[in-house]
């Protein structure tokens, strides 16, 4: 029976990082980024000496503790917490909500639930009807309803009359693109580089370059209007906040309040 107890280095194909596990072993999740893998032959494992392996297991912990992590907000119960940059998925350690970080693309109709923190590209053909739509960065050139919240970047690069609840740190309106918006879109910063109609509500600036128009309602710190741009909206501009301890993070804080959190499952 004491040879079932025996542990053998296993070496992560994602991050590198080394641990300790049954010698039998098939498969397991990395301790470091969380990723799974199948462990290859365990004789490879075993040529591993003790004293290397040690010295092995500290070099690579120390390395992945320098590594910059990537914090990250559940949208199930609204905790922030921090993950290994090399993660391809997560849990929540709050809810226990599972957590998806890789690119998606969209080139369909689809009403599943996206929650990720990878790039979301929604194609000319696609179309994406979800209640919540939650990103790390987005490419939007097909049609999209519900609510959106991008943490970074979102570029709209449609021509459609789109009804959905937008909330960004920062959105470019691409110059080809001719945009009808029945709800208001949040931003920290946006800029219009093509034509625009609806009400957008900006903690930052906003940017309308010379291809650029917006008409309806405007709410924002600052506006500028290049040569040959056009401005035909109801502005309400605020002062600049003084406080330098205030940041973008905290205005892009207020913007992503989501009324209905997505469930936990």
């Amino acid at each position: 029976m004491s040879h079932l107890s025996h542990k053998a280095p296993f070496r992560c194909p994602h991050c590198g990082f080394v641990q300790e596990e049954p010698e039998h072993l098939i498969s397991t999740y990395c301790h470091g980024c969380g990723s799974h893998y199948e462990v290859r032959s365990t004789s490879t494992s075993r040529t591993l000496s003790n004293r290397f392996h040690h010295a092995l297991l500290n070099r690579t912990s120390r390395s992945v503790a320098l590594q910059p992590g990537c914090r990250i907000r559940c949208y199930h119960c609204g905790e922030i917490h921090e993950v290994s940059r090399y993660a391809r998925s997560t849990f929540c350690p709050f809810c226990g909500a599972a957590i998806d970080l890789c690119d998606v693309t969209i080139s369909s109709t689809t009403s599943k639930p996206i929650d990720t923190r990878g790039n979301l590209t929604i194609t000319p053909s696609g179309y994406v009807c979800s209640a919540l739509t939650v990103c790390g960065r987005a490419l939007v050139a097909g049609r999209i309803t519900g609510t959106l919240v991008c943490e970074a970047t979102l570029h709209l690069a449609c021509s459609e009359r789109l009804s959905c609840q937008m909330s960004a740190r920062s959105i470019i309106i691409d110059n080809e693109a001719h945009l009808e918006l029945t709800c208001p879109i949040r931003a920290v910063d946006l800029t219009v580089q093509g034509q625009a109609a609806g009400a957008f509500e900006c903690a930052g600036s906003v940017w309308i370059t010379r291809s650029g128009s917006i008409e309806g309602r405007i709410s924002a710190s600052a506006v500028i209007v290049e040569r040959g741009g056009t401005l035909l909206a109801e502005s309400s501009i605020r002062p600049m906040r003084d406080q330098k301890s205030v940041d973008q993070e905290d205005d892009f804080d207020v913007l992503i309040a989501v009324e209905h959190p997505l469930p936990a499952y």
